[in-house]
């Protein structure tokens, strides 16, 4: 086996292992900076001691593939202890509480990642006239393997084979690893010779472009998830593009550094990466009318156009600056390979770019992002990559380094010119397709009025108010998460009633006193509502911190005015920041009410929410007598998915009841010992008023009978992947502008109806910033999943 198709295959292998252990952690650590992030840190640290560890010996005689036999042996009691093991070690525990606890469970990563990085290392153990080829070549199958990993991992593999699958895939790339490479025989000179040691210099140069590059990754993932949404499939592909970007610089490596000269290599991509930093910057801050611009030149061509538009777009911000650092670290490792042991310098180097990528994440992480915003972060990185240049600037004997310099400096400070914060906060990507097309989106947008933005840990949270809609958004990473009217006597577009309603069904359906769980703060009016109806301890979970700064601040206070004061009363519930799977995994208390406000479940963040391990969750902390409410929007949801995430909200949880805040294309789940009041009382009345004109729903829309009809109708639901095709499926339907509540919506209005002898109307599902053509795209045909779709009387 050759070497470059060896290192092709550990990379794809290590993109694989790293998106599942990722995911895996995330349901147990929770989605948060201390929890999943610092385990994978904690992966990655190892992985980096692998690469550095091994070049300590004279002459290091395993092999690549010797190695690769020892990460198999490690890999498989990792993934027993973080699959199996971890949950039920923390099930109702509080022992991974702190940071220091958590990485002490995440320990056993290492006996995966340090064996694999020293696979990587002994891949480029190579003779000297190997070495300018096995560098190059090596890298760049290195990136590439990894890149066809975070490609094919969330639109292929996890879809269609499921974490198993996916899993014993990576295993079997590995195993094709165990096979010995073919290489060269060194000269009896190069194995007699002591190896000189890596110069500092170029450690310090490769730990501060793994800073760099890793903050310049985090701003670019979450930036472009607000211009085109935070999916899986968009973090695939930015990942897959700086990947390429590498892996073409590693390609064009040595012509270039023959090209310019050995001594000058670095100055020259230094100075290009400044420049490229600059270019990306200004195609980022144009990418919103550059998505808008495409939205409208593809709208009759169906949606292949705008996915290869938006997948171009994408390279070009990321790929670019990626290619400039693909020349760079193949260069340092080439100078020390031409002097000494490649396979030294290639692991010293790699394996401080890692470690100074760590350093780099944790910084935007918890500071740089959260303080200063994306532009801060890009500005920041900027000017780290000038400072990192000056000594660059002092070997050059001539003036063009010190003017392409100037050049990236200028192209920097001038992009930034053009960001605009509230528009990038705007999430485009969910304006309505027609009028984006019409060229109405954009105009209608700006007479909003941007009341405040607040840089956030996971995205920008942002507060408008449309005066001629009579509405005040809140919106995180682009996502409208809550809507009140202006004015509260008016017509207004705010999703009142179903915000409303999941507040108060606590009250009205379940017990109404004693402890009440609500996941989720979002724009605050669901826990306003129960603050107002509820009696007992109350506890709200919020994931992004800058939500309750925004609504508890003076900016929330004008525009959330009702909210703002049920979060300060009297009666003010407690706010936790903290990942709801990993708060109820580990406090075992019982609760009498628990509300799932996430709605979306094509959201990377909310999908596990929605499948049946946290429903079996919900069920362990449920109290007798108690209730579950859980909210699902229907917009992108399909008869097959709908129904297995109902079968699983059913199957956890008992008997369910559906209701159907009027006016929606939402339902809401309820299940539990479902209490059956005759008449709301004051509280409930009270809460139900800033509803206008629309009178309280008494009854759920469908009880268990109708459901039970439902899912028989639907051939039941398949709870196979259901995760997986969650995650990839959905987001793909939010790219197309779908809506597939109308016949969802129909078809269970049917079911309804065979209980029923007199029909009844379901009102069309219209979303505050859709218009009613695009409502309409989702009731086509006459059948979905084998379901009939018939319209309902006056539907």
């Amino acid at each position: 086996m050759k070497p470059t198709h060896h290192l092709a295959m550990i990379g794809a292998a290590l993109m694989v292992l790293q998106i599942l252990v990722a995911r895996q952690l995330a349901t147990v650590f929770g989605n948060t900076l201390s929890g999943v992030t610092l385990a994978m840190n904690l992966g990655l640290v190892g992985l980096a001691a692998g690469l550095i560890l091994v070049t300590l010996g004279r002459e290091r005689r395993s092999e690549s593939s010797h190695w690769c036999r020892i990460t198999i042996l490690g890999i498989i009691p990792a993934g027993l202890w973080v699959v199996y093991l971890l949950p039920l070690l923390i099930d109702g525990s509080r022992m991974h509480s702190s940071a220091a606890l958590r990485l002490l469970l995440s320990l056993p990563l290492l006996c995966g990642a340090i064996p694999l990085g020293a696979a990587i290392t002994a891949s480029f153990n190579a003779s000297r006239k190997e070495a300018e080829e096995r560098t190059s070549r090596g890298v760049s199958a290195l990136d590439l393997g990894s890149a066809v990993g975070a490609v094919l991992t969330p639109l292929l593999l996890l879809p269609e084979l499921g974490s198993l699958g996916s899993f014993f895939l990576a295993l079997l790339l590995l195993v094709a690893c165990c096979r010995r490479v073919d290489s060269l025989e060194r000269e009896p000179s190069e194995l007699i010779e002591n190896d000189q040691p890596v110069d500092h210099r170029d450690v310090f140069i490769a730990t501060w472009i793994g800073i760099v590059t890793m903050a310049l990754q985090l701003g670019w993932i979450r930036t472009l998830g607000e211009v085109f949404g935070s999916t899986l499939t968009i973090f695939g592909l930015t990942t897959a593009a700086i990947l390429l970007g590498g892996a073409a610089g590693a390609q064009a490596m040595p012509g270039i550094r023959a090209k310019v000269g050995m001594d000058r290599v670095h100055r020259f991509a230094w100075a290009l990466w400044l420049i490229m930093q600059g270019f990306s910057l200004l195609l980022l801050s144009f990418s919103p009318y550059l998505f808008l611009a495409m939205v409208q030149w593809f709208s009759g061509g169906g949606d292949s156009g705008l996915m290869w538009g938006e997948g171009l777009l994408i390279l070009a911000v990321v790929g670019l600056p990626s290619f400039c650092v693909g020349i760079i670290v193949p260069a340092l490792m080439l100078k020390h390979g031409e002097t000494g042991r490649l396979d030294r310098g290639a692991g010293v180097l790699q394996g401080a770019q890692l470690i100074g990528g760590v350093i780099g994440l944790g910084l935007t992480a918890i500071w740089l992002l959260p303080a200063y915003g994306s532009l801060g972060l890009f500005l920041a990185c900027g000017v780290l990559t000038f400072s990192g240049g000056v000594p660059f600037l002092r070997r050059s004997g001539h003036g063009t380094t010190a003017g392409a310099f100037l050049c990236g400096g200028l192209l920097l400070a001038a992009a930034s010119q053009f960001w605009n914060s509230p528009l990038m906060s705007a999430g485009v990507f969910q304006w309505d397709r027609g009028e984006i097309a019409r060229g109405e989106a954009l105009p209608a947008w700006q007479q909003r009025e941007v009341v405040a933005v607040f840089p956030g840990e996971f995205g920008n949270v942002m507060i408008e108010q449309d005066f001629a809609q009579n509405t005040s958004y809140l919106r995180v990473g682009g996502r409208i998460e809550g809507s009140v009217p202006i004015d509260p006597e008016r017509p207004t577009l705010a999703d009142m009633p179903t915000e409303v309603l999941l507040g108060v069904l606590p009250s009205w359906a379940g017990p109404g006193q004693g402890r009440l769980l609500v996941v989720g703060l979002g724009g605050g009016t669901t826990v306003a509502s129960a603050v107002a109806t509820w009696n007992g301890e109350m506890v709200v979970l919020e994931i992004e911190p800058a939500v309750k700064e925004a609504l508890l601040s003076r900016q929330g206070a004008l525009a959330f005015p009702v909210e703002n004061e049920a979060l300060r009363g009297r009666g003010a519930p407690q706010l936790v920041i903290e990942d709801a799977r990993s708060y109820l995994v580990q406090d075992d208390r019982q609760w009498d009410a628990i509300v799932i406000q996430p709605s979306e479940p094509w959201l990377p963040w909310s999908t596990p929410l929605f499948t049946p391990d946290f429903h079996q969750l919900l069920a362990n902390r449920r109290a007798t007598g108690g209730v579950v409410v859980q909210w699902l929007q229907l917009y992108r949801i399909g008869i097959p998915e709908f129904a297995a995430i109902l079968q699983s909200f059913r199957e956890a949880l008992g008997e369910v009841q559906i209701w159907h805040p009027p006016g929606t294309g939402e339902i809401l789940l309820v299940a539990g010992d479902i209490t059956r009041r005759e008449s709301p009382d004051e509280s409930l009345e009270s809460a139900w008023s800033r509803v206008l004109d629309v009178p309280f729903p008494r009854q759920p829309w469908l009880d268990d009978e109708a459901v039970e009809r439902w899912l028989e109708s639907a051939g039941g639901g398949d709870l196979g992947l259901l995760r997986e095709r969650l995650e990839y499926l959905l987001p793909l339907r939010e790219e197309a502008g779908m809506d597939l509540s109308v016949s969802l919506l129909r078809s269970l209005e049917e079911a309804r109806r065979r209980g029923l002898k007199t029909p009844v109307t379901v009102e069309k599902a219209t979303l505050p910033d859709e218009s009613p053509d695009e409502a309409k795209s989702g009731a086509q045909g006459e059948t979905q999943g084998g379901v009939p779709v018939t319209p309902p009387d006056g539907g």
